[in-house]
């Protein structure tokens, strides 16, 4: 499958969605990226990140269930049968690289333990019930650092053990690439167990230390390849205050670069409060928390159900970057509803997220979800400039430059 680009011929875009477009360089700041190509890009001083809509995968890194499929302990106490509950995780992604060069993604999704010592997940006793090996055989897995993965024991297959691996391959993508657009990466950090798997060792809720090397781990890889709260806020006294008079950068101002997102998507906001300093401010900070509106830290807004489309179109045209989903475990894919995908997109949601950037025959020959034109992003049909054509967000010929 190659990437899915327009032809040289620039055409309006008048519908469409999903952005990948949080980059956002320093509020502030100042000339565009030294490799971008201004006559390539005669829209890169004034469009803004906010502005673009992408399409990019939930759980990025996820490569399946193992054959032998979940341990019956688990299944008990779940709604619905084993088979249903099996094919509801059972999403495969291909590697990174592969899913940034040949499928037009362009967000991206990790779950992260902490694992400071290293080895902490390296023993699935509960595989027994099936069958499976009780060990993970990948000696990453005994290392230290953050891990990425689904569930403890039963559902740890990944393309990516540790963070840092992932994170390389995206700098390294971005190295042959760097006239991309702006790349967002969701982090969803575990620190509770959703579905009971007794853990072992047992989770423990992150705490500043945790918090502190993720922000380290980050930058170490990607180094100035980095849009951070603080670029966005510069002299406003608040981050939402920024974002709500359009201070989000150019598309200049952060191609070949990539913005964090802290997904908060559980733990009743406290990955959110945590994350923040002190004073309330993400000074220093590397990610940019999933808010609530009125909040002093609120740039991102998670709506994952599209079918709220008339809340999603007023957030966007607040100068909020949205997240939602086109698709949920497997469901989409198993009916071929459309319905939810093509809502996703109308609504002027930047960032659209699934588990199927192409289709999977074990479920359906046709379902797949890509960004509307068949480009990795495209002019977001909500606040864009009506000048605005995809080839202005990213062009295949400048990719390299």
């Amino acid at each position: 499958m190659h990437l899915r680009h327009p032809s040289s011929q620039p055409g309006k875009i008048v519908k469409g969605f999903i952005a990948a477009s949080i980059g956002l360089l320093v509020a502030g700041a100042a000339a565009p990226a030294a490799h971008a190509d201004q006559g390539a890009y005669p829209l890169d001083d004034t469009l803004r990140m906010n502005q673009i809509q992408t399409m990019g995968t939930h759980n990025s890194y996820h490569t399946g269930l193992i054959p032998q499929g979940l341990p019956p302990s688990v299944t008990a106490n779940l709604p619905g049968t084993p088979e249903q509950i099996e094919r509801s995780l059972d999403y495969r992604h291909k590697p990174v690289t592969e899913q940034l060069d040949n499928q037009g993604v362009r967000h991206l999704v990790f779950d992260v333990y902490a694992d400071p010592e290293g080895g902490r997940y390296v023993d699935t006793p509960l595989l027994a019930e099936v069958g499976a090996p009780t060990t993970m055989a990948d000696p990453a897995w005994q290392e230290p650092g953050l891990k990425v993965f689904h569930i403890p024991q039963v559902d740890q297959q990944t393309s990516c053990v540790l963070l840092r691996d992932c994170l390389g391959e995206l700098e390294a993508w971005s190295d042959q690439n760097p006239g991309h657009m702006p790349i967002m990466v969701v982090i969803e950090i575990k620190d509770t167990d959703e579905i009971t798997t007794d853990p072992h060792p047992p989770l423990e809720q992150w705490g500043p230390a945790d918090y502190n090397r993720l922000d380290a781990e980050i930058r170490s890889v990607m180094g100035n390849k980095l849009i951070t709260p603080d670029d966005v806020q510069g002299n406003y006294p608040t981050l939402e205050s920024a974002v709500k008079d359009n201070a989000w950068p150019t598309l200049g101002e952060s191609r070949g670069k990539f913005m964090f997102i802290n997904c908060n998507c559980r733990a009743d906001d406290r990955h959110r409060v945590d994350y923040l300093r002190g004073d309330g401010s993400l000074h220093g900070r590397v990610m940019f928390p999933a808010s609530t509106p009125g909040k002093p830290d609120a740039a991102v807004v998670r709506v994952e159900d599209p079918k709220d489309f008339a809340r999603i179109e007023d957030l966007v045209r607040q100068g909020y970057i949205v997240r939602t989903r086109a698709d949920a475990d497997v469901v989409e894919a198993i009916t071929g509803d459309t319905r939810r995908r093509d809502e996703a997109f109308a609504s002027g949601a930047q960032l659209v997220s699934t588990d199927f950037p192409e289709p999977d025959p074990r479920y359906s020959a046709t379902y797949q979800v890509d960004v509307p034109g068949g480009t990795p992003a495209r002019c977001n049909p909500v606040n864009a400039p009506a000048e605005c054509t995809s080839l202005d967000i990213e062009n295949p010929e400048h990719l390299g430059k």
